[in-house]
C-alpha cells in the first residue's frame, strides 16, 4: 500500500523512526529495518510483506553454515543468500510453522543445535542461529510509541561498586553488560596482563573496521544480571538477549609524551612517557594508550509479561556507539595503573545517554578478571610482542614446543599466505585450554604480519557455558563455573587492519625512575578497630556516625536496632546525606535490619523509619571485620584536589567540603565459607570495606550521576562513574 498521495520521501525522511514504524503498522506492513526501510516500504517501493516472510527460513541454514566454517574465518556471507544446510544435524530441525501475516513481523527462535569448532558434550541449543517463524501466538514489540519522545531508547546505567565484593555473581555479569552496549574496557575489569603490555613505539597507530561482531545471551539467570545491570533499558528483558553491531570502525594508538609530562629532573631520559594519576592520586611516568571505537549496534531480545518470560520479541535497532578508552601503564612495573573510558550512546530516535567510567587497576580480581577480559577483549588488537615475546613465528611451531610457556592459552602457527591487502602474512590460532574443557571455547585467530604490533586481522570465537563443565575441569575452571551466572553466552568478532604508522622510538619498558612513589609512600597509616561501627570522627558533619549511634543506645533503646547492638551485633553498612544516617545492622543470629535517625536542632536524634531485611541478606562475622581506616580520613583523600581531580570537581563544594546533595558512607561484605571462593585470589569472601559516595543532579535538561568507591583500608581508590542521561 502506498502513500505517495499523502506524503513525500522528504516529509517521510523528517519523521522519527518511531512514527514511521507506526505508519507501516496502520498499513499493514512490516515494522521491522532501517529508516530508509521504512520509508521505501510507506512509498510502495518494496515488493509485499510476503516476500519478505518468505526469506526468513533459509536465513537460519546460511548462519549455521557460516559457523561450521568458522575456523576457515569464511565470513562476510550475506544472510539474504540461502545456503543448503549440512546433512548432519546433532537433532533433527523443527519443521516451520506457517501462519497468516499479522500486523507486526513476528520474531520467534526455532531451537537448533549450534555447531562448534570442537565437538562438546551435550551442548545447548542456540536459538540466535536458528529460524525465524511466524506464530499467532507471537508478537512482535519496537520502540514503545507511547513513551515519552525525549526518553531515551537505550540507557547506559553503569552499576554501583560499592558491592563488587558482596555481589561476585553481578561482578562476572558485568563484562558481558559491557558488550551488549559495545564497550571494550569499563570500571569493574582490566585487560588481560598477557595482551597488555608489550614494548611498543611511542606514535604507533592502528585503524581498523569492526564486522561480523555479536553477542547472544541466553538463560533467565544470566540475562537477570545483565537486566539489573542496565535498568531502566531492559528492565522487561528475559531468557534471550542479542547485541549485533552492523558496522564500526576503531583505532589504537600509542601517544609520545611531551617533556613537560617530566616531574622529576633526573628523569629526563624518559621522553615519551606520560605522566598519570595513580589510584592513590601518585605521580607516575606511564605509557599511554588510547582504544577508540565507533558502532553500529542494534539489540534484540524476549520480554517479560509479569513474572513470565513470554515469546514476545523486543528490537532497538539503529544505535550508534562511540567509546574512547584510555590506559596508562606504569614504565618500569608494565602493570595498568588507571583506564578511563568515556562512551555516547544515540538512539534511535536521536536520544544522548554518555557515561566515564575511571578504573584503578583490578588485579585483585584473580580468575574473575581473567575471564571478563576474555569477555571484554574481542573488539581489541591483542599486543603481539606481550603475548609472543621474541618468539619468532614460524610454520608448524607451537606453545607446545616452548618448555618455558605456562599460560592457559595455547597457541599455534600455520602457513604463510599473500592476501590482497595486507600483502604476506603469517595465521596463528590461539585458543584457552582450561575454557575448552570445562566452559565452551576460546579461540583467536589472527593474521600477524612482520613489523606490525597489532595483527591485521582477528576474529574472536567465544562460547561460554557453566552447564558444559564435565570430569575434566581442574580447579581453575571450577571456579570460574562457580562465579558464572547460569546461562550461555557467544561472542563473534572481526577486526581488520585497514592503515598503520610506525612509531620512531621504541617505549623503555623495565626502566626505573626517580620519581617513582615508595613502597607504602603517601599511603595513610592509623587504622583503628570497629566498635558498633566504622570509626567516622569528622569535622564535617556535627551529626557524626559517633553521635549517631549514641543516640540510638541512648534514646531508642528498645529497637531492634538498639538491641542487636548491645548484644553482639555491628553496623555492616551505613550511608550519611544532610544530617541523616540509614544504619543497617546485624546481631548473631544472622537476623539483620535497618533503622534512619535523623539530628535534632536542638541535639539528639528522631527515628524517622526502621524495617528487616529478608533472611539471607548478611551473615553475622565480627571475626571478619578488618581495621580501617576512619571515614574522616578518607573523605579527606577524596576531596583533595590534587588527587582525583576530576572527581573532586563534582563532588566538593567551593568551602572543601561535599556538596550538599552527596550521600557518603560504608559497606563491610562478608560470605559464607566456600572452598572454592576462598581459594580464588579475589577477595570476595570475610573482610572486606569500601566507602563509596554518590552525588545525583540535574542540568540543562540532563540529570548527571557521580559514584566512587574507595578502599577503607587503604584508602585505595578502586573506580568513580559519571552518567548523563536525558531527564
Amino acid at each position: 500500500m502506498s502513500t505517495e498521495g499523502e506524503f513525500d520521501r522528504d516529509q517521510l525522511s523528517s519523521m522519527k523512526v518511531s512514527e514511521l514504524r507506526q505508519m507501516c503498522s496502520d498499513q499493514g506492513l512490516l515494522v521491522s529495518g532501517k529508516k530508509d526501510d521504512l520509508i521505501n516500504r510507506l512509498l510502495g517501493s518494496e515488493g509485499p510483506e510476503e516476500d519478505s516472510t518468505e526469506d526468513a527460513n533459509p536465513e537460519a541454514e546460511n548462519i549455521d553454515d557460516a559457523i561450521d566454517k568458522m575456523l576457515a574465518r569464511v565470513r562476510g556471507e550475506e544472510e539474504e543468500e540461502p545456503e543448503e544446510e549440512p546433512e548432519e544435524e546433532p537433532d533433527p530441525e523443527p519443521e516451520p510453522i506457517e501462519a497468516e501475516i499479522l500486523e507486526a513481523e513476528i520474531l520467534e527462535p526455532e531451537p537448533e543445535p549450534e555447531p562448534e569448532p570442537e565437538p562438546e558434550e551435550d551442548p545447548e541449543d542456540d536459538p540466535w542461529y536458528s529460524g525465524v517463524i511466524t506464530s499467532e501466538d507471537s508478537e512482535l514489540v519496537l520502540d514503545d510509541d507511547d513513551e515519552e519522545e525525549d526518553e531515551p531508547s537505550v540507557v547506559i546505567n553503569l552499576p554501583s561498586i560499592a558491592g563488587l565484593k558482596e555481589n561476585w555473581q553481578i561482578a562476572a555479569a558485568v563484562g558481558m553488560v559491557v558488550l551488549l552496549v559495545g564497550a571494550v574496557a569499563v570500571f569493574l575489569i582490566q585487560p588481560d596482563p598477557a595482551f597488555s603490555a608489550r614494548p611498543l613505539r611511542y606514535g604507533d597507530h592502528m585503524d581498523f573496521t569492526v564486522s561480523g561482531t555479536s553477542v547472544a545471551v541466553t538463560g533467565d539467570e544470566m540475562v537477570g544480571y545483565i537486566r539489573e545491570s542496565t535498568s531502566p533499558t531492559l528492565d522487561d528483558v528475559c531468557s534471550e538477549l542479542r547485541a549485533t553491531v552492523s558496522g564500526g570502525t576503531g583505532s589504537v594508538t600509542i601517544r609520545k609524551g611531551d617533556a613537560n609530562e617530566i616531574f622529576h629532573p633526573m628523569d629526563s631520559e624518559l621522553e615519551g612517557t606520560v605522566m598519570a594519576l595513580d589510584a592513590y592520586g601518585r605521580q607516575r611516568l606511564t605509557v599511554e594508550q588510547t582504544l577508540t571505537h565507533d558502532l553500529s549496534v542494534d539489540l534484540e531480545g524476549k520480554v517479560r509479561s509479569g513474572e513470565d518470560c513470554t515469546s514476545t520479541g523486543w528490537i532497538r535497532e539503529d544505535n550508534t556507539l562511540v567509546s574512547n578508552a584510555q590506559s596508562w601503564r606504569d614504565i618500569t612495573t608494565r602493570s595498568t595503573i588507571r583506564t578511563d573510558t568515556q562512551l555516547n550512546l544515540l538512539d534511535s530516535d536521536d536520544s544522548l545517554t554518555t557515561a566515564r567510567a575511571v578504573v584503578f587497576g583490578a588485579d585483585e580480581l584473580g580468575s574473575v578478571g581473567d575471564l571478563a577480559s576474555l569477555l571484554l577483549f574481542p573488539m581489541t588488537p591483542i599486543e603481539l610482542h606481550a603475548f609472543f615475546g621474541d618468539t619468532q613465528l614460524t610454520k608448524g611451531l607451537s606453545s607446545n614446543d616452548d618448555i618455558t610457556w605456562d599460560s592457559d592459552w595455547r597457541w599455534s602457527v600455520g602457513n604463510e599466505m599473500n592476501t590482497e591487502n595486507h600483502g604476506l602474512v603469517t595465521q596463528v590460532s590461539i585458543f584457552h585450554y582450561e575454557i575448552g574443557r570445562c566452559l565452551g571455547h576460546a579461540q583467536i585467530d589472527i593474521l600477524v604480519k612482520n613489523g606490525y604490533p597489532w595483527p591485521v586481522k582477528q576474529d574472536v570465537d567465544i562460547v561460554i557455558d557453566k552447564t558444559l563443565e564435565g570430569p575434566n575441569c581442574n580447579f581453575v575452571g571450577s571456579s570460574l563455573n562457580e562465579v558464572l551466572p547460569d546461562g550461555r553466552i557467544t561472542i563473534v568478532a572481526t577486526i581488520t587492519e585497514t592503515s598503520s604508522n610506525s612509531g620512531s622510538q621504541a617505549t623503555q619498558w623495565g626502566s626505573s625512575y626517580a620519581g617513582s612513589p615508595g613502597s607504602g609512600e603517601d599511603v595513610p597509616g592509623g587504622q583503628s578497630q570497629w566498635g558498633y561501627a566504622m570509626p567516622d570522627q569528622s569535622d564535617q558533619r556535627d551529626f557524626d556516625l559517633e553521635a549517631a549511634v549514641d543516640c540510638l543506645m541512648a534514646n531508642h533503646s528498645t529497637t531492634d536496632a538498639a538491641v542487636a547492638l548491645e548484644t553482639g551485633g555491628y553496623v555492616w553498612q551505613a550511608a550519611y546525606s544532610t544530617d541523616e544516617w540509614n544504619l543497617s545492622w546485624v546481631r548473631d543470629d544472622d537476623t539483620a535490619g535497618w533503622i534512619i535517625l535523623g539530628a535534632r536542632e536542638s541535639g539528639g536524634c528522631n527515628l524517622v523509619d526502621q524495617d528487616d531485611y529478608d533472611e539471607g541478606t548478611t551473615i553475622w562475622s565480627r571475626d571478619s571485620i578488618p581495621d580501617t581506616l576512619t571515614l574522616e580520613k578518607l573523605e579527606q583523600r577524596v576531596l583533595a584536589e590534587s588527587r582525583y581531580p576530576d572527581l573532586e570537581t563534582h563532588m566538593s563544594s567551593s568551602a572543601g567540603n561535599w556538596e550538599e546533595s552527596v550521600s557518603y558512607g560504608y559497606l563491610l561484605s562478608v560470605s559464607e565459607a566456600n572452598d572454592v571462593l576462598s581459594s580464588l585470589p579475589v577477595d570476595v569472601g570475610d573482610g572486606q570495606v569500601n566507602v563509596a559516595g554518590s552525588r545525583t543532579w540535574q542540568d540543562s535538561g540532563r540529570e548527571h550521576t557521580v559514584s566512587f568507591a574507595m578502599n577503607a583500608e587503604s584508602s585505595r581508590m578502586v573506580a568513580w562513574y559519571h552518567t548523563s542521561l536525558p531527564t
